[in-house]
């Protein structure tokens, strides 16, 4: 009788043996979705382990689009990976958070892009243990580096994304507008209405010092701002701006006359994070073609 049941968990513990040695807790192919700044979209992430080390890959914003791990770290139910993506700024780098619970695992993607965090949230389960290959023209892609689409900044447009203080350089020509190169600050602060801010611009050129006043309305409902600035020059220049685009905006600016010349100026304010954005216009003068006046960049005093 003894005997007996002592072969029987012999075998158990084989089995149970076995079965630990085929299936590791992290290898195979991860099925599920991924809440990203663009919306819900379908997710894959797949590991293979070679030796002691892992190696895998994740679907990037559009699912034939896949972005290899460049480091995989296991530590108990915990993986943390990291990818490397190529932008037009330059190489940018996604941390991954992983927690694995069986057959599930849930984590969380995050970029820093420009200044501006994105986070990528995973809800995933395994639906195969083993690594499944990626198709013929995914796997070409996985050769670092790959030029892949970066989510692009999404600030809510608001009155209250230029309040406070930023210092500014401008580069560019000179013109009946005024110097350049220039540099200095420009403070907004907010009015009693909530829908508009008043900018004061203490600036430098090599000329000297000089003060500039602006004001800015904004229109939530069509998105439109309403500026009008005193240059230090004494002219009046207004303008709309669309801003329906969260990454940009585009201005419409009123011909103005100075010293007999008409001047008519296009603008364009370029969203790059909370507390940086660019400004590029372009000059036409006397009716003549549109040439490039300058670019402006903005930073947020005392912003990190």
């Amino acid at each position: 009788m003894q005997r007996s049941l002592i072969i029987p968990a012999v075998i158990l513990c084989l089995l149970a043996a076995v079965t630990g040695f085929a299936q590791d807790k992290l290898e195979g192919t991860w099925d599920g979705k991924v809440q990203a700044p663009q919306g819900e979209r379908p997710a894959n992430v797949i590991f293979k382990k070679e030796g002691d080390k892992y190696t895998g890959s994740v679907t990037g914003i559009r699912a034939d689009n896949r972005i290899p791990f460049k480091e995989i770290t296991v530590d108990g139910s915990k993986v943390t990976a990291v990818a490397e993506v190529q932008a037009p700024q330059g190489n940018v780098v996604i941390n991954y958070n992983f927690t694995v619970e069986g057959e599930t695992m849930k984590g969380q993607g995050s970029v820093d892009y420009n200044g501006n965090v994105f986070t990528f949230d995973y809800d995933l389960k395994r639906t195969s243990t083993r690594p499944a290959e990626p198709a013929q023209g995914q796997a070409q892609q996985q050769q670092p580096p790959r030029r892949v689409e970066v989510p692009q900044p999404q600030q809510k447009q608001s009155v209250d994304y230029f309040v406070g203080q930023w210092g500014f350089k401008y580069i560019g020509r000179e013109s009946a507008l005024g110097p350049a190169p220039r540099e200095g600050t420009v403070t907004f602060t907010r009015r009693p209405d909530g829908k508009s801010v008043e900018g004061r611009i203490e600036g430098r050129t090599e000329a000297g010092a000089y003060r500039e006043s602006s004001l800015i309305v904004f229109d939530e409902a069509t998105k439109m701002l309403t500026v009008s600035e005193r240059l230090a020059g004494g002219a009046q220049v207004s303008s709309r701006g669309d801003w329906t685009s969260p990454i940009a905006i585009r201005f419409t600016v009123e011909p103005v006359k100075i010293k007999g010349q008409t001047l008519q100026l296009r603008r364009t304010v370029t969203i790059v994070s909370a507390h940086s954005f660019t400004v590029t216009e372009e000059l036409s003068e006397d009716g003549g073609p549109f040439v490039r006046l300058g670019h402006a960049v903005y930073s947020k005093v005392g912003a990190k």
